[in-house]
């Protein structure tokens, strides 16, 4: 039995014909000569002995040669004793004829096995696709050699491995997708080495490093003998091809010649159709990349319309609305405002889908994460497709809530949004500035006034007129105690509220405001929307509506007073007019300390008693004092008996002294107790 590498080129390996054979072929033994040294009698030799051939017998001769398969010696001694050859040159003729007959049919067979592979490459060559082409390539090799199982295995470019593709002749579905790692197995071995390699029992063959895995698999199909052929084109070896039988055969030279040329033919047909399909695959991402830029194109010229019209907006001096509306256009859905209170601005909600849906929680958390990206925030909702916030300089301004619709906001409507927002901002700080520029004047207009003479009031009146105010309706002072930082937003919030002729501006470290003598605002709605936009303590303090213009100025110094004096008895955080203060306010100089001193001079026994020891006492000199010193009324608006009030009012003259009731010491212990009152109201309001 020959190895399992045959030398396939050398002639020696030629055995018999082009078939598989599970036995050697046997050639005719030729008889040995009675002389056997002696040279055989050619044909010349025997024609000279006067031996010749007729025409009949050399016609026969040439029609057995003629003949498909093989020549038969008898016939052709038939033949030859039609002329009585010499047995010998019989002998010697019927040789070369078998000899002559066999070249023939070799000849014969190889032109036919040469045409079929033609047919089979030009068959191929029609083939477009590289999966029906594998298909077809192992189909027409199981063909041409007649083989009971063929495969193809292609190297994997990504994992090196051998992958089987395609197999003809299975039993089983276990060899087609096996993959071999490199280096292993009878695949790996022909395509390291580029040549051909049969074995006559696959299983045991030393040659090569076995697969676990392709052999289980071929034991699975009962394969026994295997032949296998590189598929090599140019210095690239791209796969194997094999052929094997379910018997012990073994695969002849011409064989392996005609399984190599067919392999190098479909490695070739095999490589141009994968760079075919790579070609084509190459055009196609082409052409997707063209149409990827021809949108991309039309989406930034389409993006770039809107910030130019958008722009356009800014030029033209309009507003936000305007801006919203023209945003609304280009997005082709509606688009709603929202200020910096996170409420509906102007009329932007109407028309907008979902009653309150600016409220939905969604909306405050993709709101809180705009305004920390400055990037619109799409919104799971079927009202609200997404938010951006309105930012500038890290200043919440506002936002603008775009609408659902069927059609999907892509990246360029986000960006198309986004500017949108920015130039909201633009357009807000514009306006800012414009109003910073006008709150200026008008600052200085508020401080003239409030600080004026009446002999500055002719000027005052001109500076207004020119502002679109009368001065002389300007009647009713307000005083806001509002933190350094929080100012200007204490000025917009009152400016929300502001009807009619107003004039708002911070002064000498207050916030100021001057309304007309008919505005219907209270100072305890000022006080409720100052404090609820800020959320921080704020003291607001209404002066009484001046007489005249001229009135302004002493109405102010007034409203000033009192908002000195109430942080002294304890109030921090109230809206109120002066009335109540009034009094103290022209006694006492804002200072806390002197307040404490006096009250604590005047009645501090009496508060230290009621505190220790769960009196009364003061609440009963009140009362004495309203009721003008009379017991018996005292007694009554107490509830209390006659004898109970003259016992605590003793108990006051043991604390105070017995002259407390001396009017001038009177009047000091009812101006202290009204303090107190006044520090226990606000202390309470404050609760």
């Amino acid at each position: 039995m020959p190895g399992p590498d045959h030398d396939h080129g050398h002639p020696d390996h030629l055995v018999g014909g082009g078939t598989m054979s599970s036995t050697p072929q046997n050639s005719r033994s030729q008889p040995a000569s009675p002389d056997a040294d002696a040279r055989p009698e050619s044909v010349a030799d025997a024609t000279d002995r006067g031996h010749h051939l007729s025409a009949r017998t050399v016609e026969a001769l040439l029609d057995l040669l003629n003949e498909n398969g093989d020549t038969d010696p008898d016939e052709v001694q038939r033949v030859l004793d039609n002329d009585a050859i010499d047995p010998a040159v019989g002998q010697s003729i019927t040789t070369r004829v078998q000899r002559i007959r066999a070249h023939l049919s070799r000849a014969e067979r190889r032109r036919n096995e040469l045409a079929a592979l033609f047919a089979s490459s030009r068959e191929l060559a029609e083939q477009r696709e590289v999966g029906p082409l594998l298909r077809r390539l192992t189909r027409r090799a199981h063909d041409l050699l007649g083989a009971d199982l063929t495969w193809l295995a292609e190297i994997d470019p990504g994992s090196g491995e051998l992958v089987v593709k395609t197999t003809t002749g299975t039993v089983s579905s276990e060899l087609e997708g096996v993959r071999v790692q490199p280096g292993l197995g009878m695949a790996w071995f022909v395509a390291a080495h580029r040549r051909a390699h049969s074995t006559t029992q696959y299983h045991v063959d030393p040659g090569f490093p076995h697969d676990d895995g392709a052999d289980r698999a071929l034991a699975a199909e009962g394969v026994v003998s295997a032949l296998a052929v590189p598929l090599v084109t140019g210095e690239d070896v791209i796969g194997t091809l094999f052929v094997a039988v379910r018997h012990e055969a073994e695969f002849q030279v011409d064989q392996v010649t005609l399984l190599t040329a067919f392999a190098d033919h479909a490695a070739v047909i095999l490589q141009g159709a994968r760079l075919l399909t790579q070609a084509r695959d190459l055009a196609d991402e082409a052409e997707d990349s063209r149409r990827q830029l021809s949108r991309h194109v039309a989406a930034m010229e389409r993006a770039h319309a809107n910030h130019a019209e958008l722009t356009d907006c800014v030029l033209r001096g309009e507003d936000a609305v305007q801006v919203a509306a023209t945003l609304g256009r280009a997005m082709k859905r509606h688009v709603m405002i929202l200020d910096d209170e996170r409420a509906p601005y102007g009329e932007s909600h109407v028309g907008f889908p979902g009653e309150d849906s600016w409220r939905h929680p969604a909306v405050d958390g993709a709101l809180t994460e705009s305004r920390r990206t400055g990037r619109f925030v799409p919104i799971s909702s079927p009202q609200v497709a997404g938010v951006v916030a309105v930012v500038a300089g890290g200043t919440f301004l506002g936002a603008l809530l775009i609408a659902h619709d069927t059609s999907a906001l892509g990246p360029v409507e986000h960006k198309t949004i986004e500017d949108a927002a920015r130039i909201m901002a633009l357009l807000r700080l514009k306006q800012d500035a414009l109003a910073d520029a006008e709150e200026r004047v008008r600052g200085e207009l508020l401080g003239d006034l409030v600080d004026s003479e009446a002999a500055d009031l002719d000027e005052l009146r001109r500076r207004a007129r020119a502002r679109g105010t009368n001065l002389d309706e300007l009647r009713r002072i307000f005083v806001l105690s509002v933190d350094s930082g929080r100012r200007r937003e204490a000025i917009r919030a009152v400016n929300s509220l502001a009807e009619g002729p107003a004039l708002v501006a911070e002064h000498a470290g207050a916030v100021v405001m001057a309304l007309g003598k008919s505005n219907p605002l209270d100072v305890r709605r000022i006080w409720e929307r100052v404090r609820t936009r800020l959320d921080t303590e704020v003291l607001v303090v209404e002066a009484p509506t001046a007489a005249t213009c001229c009135e302004v100025p002493v109405r102010y110094r007034e409203a000033r007073g009192c908002l000195a004096l109430l942080p002294a008895l304890g109030v921090t955080d109230a809206g109120t007019t002066t009335t109540p203060y009034s009094l103290y306010a022209r006694l006492f100089e804002p200072n806390a300390q002197d307040i404490d001193d006096f009250v604590t001079a005047t009645i501090g026994p009496l508060l230290h008693s009621d505190r220790s020891r769960g009196t009364d006492l003061l609440q009963t000199v009140n009362t004495f004092a309203e009721c003008n010193a009379s017991k018996t009324r005292t007694a009554r608006s107490l509830h209390l008996h006659p004898n109970t009030v003259m016992q605590r009012l003793e108990r006051v003259g043991k604390l105070l002294g017995e002259g407390w009731r001396d009017p001038d010491v009177f009047f000091r212990i009812q101006v202290a107790a009204r303090i107190d009152r006044l520090r226990q109201n606000a202390t309470s309001a404050e609760r």
